[in-house]
């Protein structure tokens, strides 16, 4: 299984456990309070309906008729100068007998018979027995009930009422039906038009004294009630604090309108969590870039809860916090997922490559972990392969732990230098070394810096070899083969147990170039393709040197030495003189070795070798003069390996 798919599938889990989380929050009503207060900003100020008139009896009309609680003959006064008003309720409980004597009594109830208007009186349910404190019969006989107590929520805010209580109706549902002869729902949410002041109030002394117009009540619904501070009777609401009469002109408005809000089913509240769940982390996976995003995130959430905005204008109460609470927590559960994932991520990218490249390249992989194939990938690469020679000799004479001591120096030293060079340290076989260069990181000019890995390799080596002659140790001799070629990189192993290393015929071929120093007496030698991008570095020499068929190959290659000695201490590019001299001389024998011209080719590698030792020139003189006896009839100029 991909990395991708193992990763897709945990955050599938993980938003999955977070609609799991947000739905049973939902589900038990643990986010309800909260999400009450989130309603509430909802709401707006708008129109009150003109239909409802309110009769407030404020601090100023308590003062002008002698204090609370008022004459019932106010009362019958104030319904006589409505003039023709709709109905009318009365949000204040005539229990008890008047304090001022029976005849005060007897003008309410006379009014009250006389009214043209149906009037509903307050009734209140007392909490604590659950009984119904009435009117008087007196005012009962000549009116309609109806009970004037609110429910209050756990946090002490009144958003909703139920219109009946048992076989009594509520004041506004009792004005409602008396005004329409509609049936009210069992349990309503007020649809709060305004703040306190939002009804049309006139104070309850302007009535009484007459100089209210009667015009403002024709065919209006009027409620009488209290809204003098001093009285107490103010309720916490949605929209802020106001009278319980207010809170009556609310839920009277409410019922006259015949909207009511509705809540989003349960299964389909459910099934839009899981939505919103997956949404959240299904964006973060498919957006990398953090600022793009977080962008797309940000409008993702907004759009969740400008829907439920939009919802509730329309009466449907669409639970924007659950649905913010899963969005959120699957985000969160995602990016804890991601970033550990990430860490362990570059963890693995950082114990994996951490002895075989430089840290400041391991830190690029590891913040970058994209550019690593999960498997092969095609590139073009150039390899590196280095090996002592003559290691039996060498081994002659020390222990085994002396013998392993020398070769981890040996392999420190050699590593240091292809790091330093931008290489990868692919293996080590025994006292061989594999390096590579293009991968995990492109490099455009990888030919060269292995080349330069090479330069560096045999600085390292001059040096470790002088150290091993002051401990009368023998100095260790190295060939190096280089190539550049389309080869395949990756992660490659079993499912428990792989490596980063490359595979392809490239990658042998350079093997075979290392193991063809010894044939043709030099330190380093090339393939084609690298040959040609050294050729333009200045701080590189490199010589055509043959054209080969290796052992397994159906195709000749020419193959170059890069040229070590004598300034590969020095690190100059520069080849001599008397080097260039030789040079050209081996060249021209060469050409004419390919000819067959070998009385012409004798001449010129013993002219290259009288300026002083060459390997190639020494190999090619025994070839010649052996080719002079017996030469191959169909000869082509390409020189056959049969061994590897």
């Amino acid at each position: 299984m991909s990395q991708t798919i193992k990763r897709y599938r945990a955050v599938a889990v993980l938003a999955f456990l977070a609609a799991l989380i947000a739905g049973a929050c939902y589900y038990f009503g643990l986010l309800t309070s909260w999400q009450e207060l989130v309603f509430d900003r909802f709401f707006t100020t708008q129109t009150a309906p003109s239909g409802i008139v309110i009769i407030g009896i404020d601090d100023q009309s308590i003062s002008a008729l002698g204090g609370w609680p008022l004459a019932r003959t106010s009362f019958a006064t104030v319904l006589e100068n409505l003039g023709e008003p709709r109905e009318v309720g009365i949000d204040v409980a005539f229990v008890d007998s008047s304090a001022r004597g029976l005849a005060d009594d007897a003008l309410l109830a006379s009014a009250l018979a006389r009214s043209i208007a149906p009037v509903v009186l307050a009734t209140q349910y007392d909490d604590r027995g659950g009984k119904l404190l009435r009117p008087l019969p007196s005012f009962a006989s000549n009116a309609q009930e109806g009970y004037a107590n609110v429910l209050v929520d756990a946090d002490g805010i009144v958003r909703t009422f139920a219109p009946m209580r048992g076989n009594t109706v509520s004041l506004s549902a009792a004005l409602t039906a008396h005004a329409r002869g509609v049936a009210p729902p069992k349990v309503v949410r007020i649809g709060w038009r305004g703040p306190a002041g939002t009804f049309l109030t006139i104070p309850f002394i302007d009535v009484y004294r007459g100089t209210a117009p009667v015009s403002v009540f024709a065919e209006k619904t009027v409620l009488v009630g209290a809204t003098a501070k001093d009285l107490h009777d103010t309720l916490a609401t949605p929209v802020g604090s106001m009278a319980g009469v207010e809170a009556h002109a609310n839920a009277l408005a409410t019922l006259e309108s015949g909207r009511f809000f509705n809540d989003i089913p349960m299964l389909f509240m459910l099934a839009c969590i899981l939505f919103v769940a997956y949404l959240a982390a299904g964006t973060i996976l498919a957006v990398p870039q953090l600022v793009p995003l977080i962008l797309l995130l940000a409008t993702e959430f907004l759009a969740v809860n400008l829907v439920s905005v939009a919802l509730f204008s329309a009466h449907v109460r669409f639970p924007t916090l659950s649905l913010s609470f899963a969005f959120l927590l699957s985000a969160g559960f995602t990016f804890i997922y991601q970033y550990l994932s990430e860490s362990r991520e570059k963890r693995h990218i950082r114990k994996m490559f951490q002895y075989y490249l430089m840290p400041e390249v391991i830190e690029e992989l590891a913040n970058h972990p994209e550019r690593l194939s999960l498997g092969g990938q095609e590139k073009t690469l150039t390899m590196l392969f280095c090996d002592i020679r003559g290691f039996t000799t060498l081994s002659e004479g020390l222990s085994p732990s002396e013998l392993t001591a020398l070769i981890n120096e040996y392999l420190t030293a050699m590593t240091d230098a292809i790091m330093e060079a931008g290489g990868l340290v692919d293996k080590y076989i025994g006292d061989a070394v594999m390096a590579f260069w293009g991968a995990p990181l492109p490099n455009p000019s990888q030919e060269n810096a292995a080349c330069r890995g090479a330069l560096a390799m045999f600085r390292a080596l001059d040096r470790l070899n002088a150290d091993l002659e002051k401990r009368g140790i023998k100095p260790i001799r190295i060939g190096i083969g280089i190539s550049t070629g389309e080869v395949v990189v990756g992660n490659m192993g079993s499912s428990k147990r792989f490596n980063y290393t490359v595979m392809g015929d490239e990658v042998n071929f350079a093997s075979r170039l290392e193991g063809l120093t010894k044939a043709y007496g030099v330190s380093c030698i090339v393939g084609e393709r690298t040959a040609s991008a050294a050729a333009g570095d200045p701080t590189l020499t490199v010589r055509g040197l043959d054209l080969v068929m290796v052992k397994g190959k159906s195709e000749p290659r020419t193959i170059y030495e890069l040229v070590i000695e004598p300034f590969a201490s020095t690190g100059s590019g520069q080849a001599s003189a008397i080097q260039k001299e030789q040079f050209v001389h081996f060249a021209n024998g060469r050409a004419a070795y390919v000819k067959g011209n070998w009385g012409e080719a004798i001449t010129h590698f013993k002219a290259a070798l009288s300026l002083g030792e060459d390997g190639p020139s020494k190999t090619f003189l025994k070839r010649v003069e052996h080719l002079s006896i017996e030469a191959p009839q169909d000869w082509r100029g390409i020189w056959e390996f049969t061994t590897k």
